[in-house]
């Protein structure tokens, strides 16, 4: 597992940053020159073919350095930096096009088997639509690694990170920089710092390796809740944790996405509090104590707010970076991952198994059947924690929650008279 930490260009003189800008102002044009002639010509490799026009869009990881040449760059760079410079490019492009890659992989695949037109309609549509764009380089960080680099030990600071063989007139520029509290907590973590970094004009990143923790085998498995106004709900039958709702500057999730939504998108107050959202986002998850937590089963929200209103505070709540976090405090805690989803679980009942609408109102649950009170989130967590029947679509359609409500227990779904709608086995989503 990777982990990197961000260090700023305190200790560079206003020389070494000169350097350090005409360097970035060389790599990002010849990434770009680079890149718009591979999306006009397209490339090959051992392991793909691209070729935007044709839609052949294996992208090969790595290409010969002779693409640069091919390319018509001009630039003061060494080969070596033009190497790391393709390489990236390779990445960005990969990334750009992947989706639309499996897309054209499934249509392809679905055709061999006599699908017809008719049901590959969708998909056909989604292709359509979803052209891909050409990657846009002018303002991208460097991506440098060993032959470029290497990272030494200082005197008055930690260390420094020395660029070398970057520019033709053999300049070399060396960046010290000092280990802060999240760089010494990754190094005692850390079995060894990689020779890679990614440099921007006014930081770096460093990169460690981390060794993944063994999985548990004892522990509670709960289940967890993400919400707009307490970051995550953790509960099941025994136990319920909550992060904290504010920090010691009384901000909290609710007051941050206030102030995010009053800001005009793009503008450096805008990115200023979306950062101090994810910050936010970071350290209360990050308070969370999972000594006893052998497995997280989180919900999984995917199109939240599609094709319905919602305001414009609720458009900046950003699930994925809860879940992206949660992920992270698994792998290093060595607790078990797995989502599932969040339908009706939120409106059913842990301690009976009533669903219905009408049982939430808000932040407070209240079953109309058993007549249990409880914090709407934390129910919902408890209802995570438990592998129910999987609801198929034909009796979501039927909109029971809306109505009477029926029951959604681990052996099965039944209506009000206790008559099953469906006979189902336990399945774990």
């Amino acid at each position: 597992m990777i982990k990197s930490s961000s260090h700023t260009f305190s200790r560079v003189n206003s020389g070494k940053q000169d350097i350090l800008n005409e360097f970035l102002n060389e790599y990002r044009l010849a990434a770009q020159t680079i890149v718009n002639h591979i999306w006009k010509n397209g490339c090959s490799g051992g392991d793909g073919e691209f070729n935007v026009k044709e839609s052949k869009l294996d992208m090969p990881s790595m290409l010969q350095s002779s693409i640069a040449t091919d390319a018509g760059v001009d630039a003061a760079l060494t080969g070596r930096a033009l190497k790391c410079c393709i390489t990236q490019c390779c990445g960005m492009i990969r990334a750009e096009t992947e989706k639309q890659r499996k897309r054209l992989y499934i249509l392809k695949k679905k055709k061999s088997e006599g699908v017809g037109k008719k049901k590959l309609g969708k998909l056909i549509k989604r292709i359509k639509e979803n052209i891909p764009v050409k990657p846009n380089c002018s303002n991208i960080n460097a991506e440098l690694n060993s032959i470029c680099m290497d990272i030494q030990d200082g005197n008055s600071f930690d260390g420094f990170v020395r660029l070398k063989s970057i520019f033709k007139d053999k300049r070399e520029i060396k960046i010290p920089f000092d280990f802060h509290k999240k760089a010494n907590e990754l190094k005692a973590k850390s079995s060894r710092m990689l020779n890679s970094i990614l440099i921007s004009n006014k930081k770096i990143n460093l990169r460690w390796e981390i060794p993944k923790a063994k999985k548990r085998i004892n522990g509670e498995v709960v289940g967890a809740d993400q919400g707009y106004k307490d970051v995550l709900n953790i509960a099941n039958k025994d136990i319920a944790i909550k992060t904290p709702k504010t920090c010691i500057h009384d901000h909290s999730l609710e007051s941050i996405i206030c102030k995010v939504s009053k800001k005009k998108k793009g503008s450096n107050a805008f990115k200023r509090a979306k950062l101090h959202q994810k910050n936010f986002v970071n350290w209360s998850l990050n308070q969370l104590n999972l000594k006893d937590v052998k497995q997280i089963n989180l919900e999984k929200i995917w199109n939240i707010g599609y094709k319905t209103g919602k305001s414009r505070k609720m458009s900046h709540w950003q699930n994925t970076l809860i879940r992206d976090k949660v992920i992270d405090l698994c792998l290093v805690n060595g607790v078990h991952f797995t989502e599932q989803s969040c339908t009706y679980k939120s409106q059913r009942c842990f301690g009976c198994g009533s669903v219905r609408k009408a049982n939430r109102k808000g932040k407070v649950y209240e079953c109309k059947n058993c007549g249990n009170v409880d914090d709407a989130d934390e129910n919902a967590a408890r209802n995570h924690s438990i592998f129910l029947p999987e609801i198929p679509y034909s009796l979501r359609k039927l909109n029971l929650n809306r109505k009477d409500g029926f029951f959604w227990n681990p052996d099965g779904i039944f209506n009000l008279e206790g008559r099953s709608l469906q006979s189902l086995p336990c399945v774990e989503v």
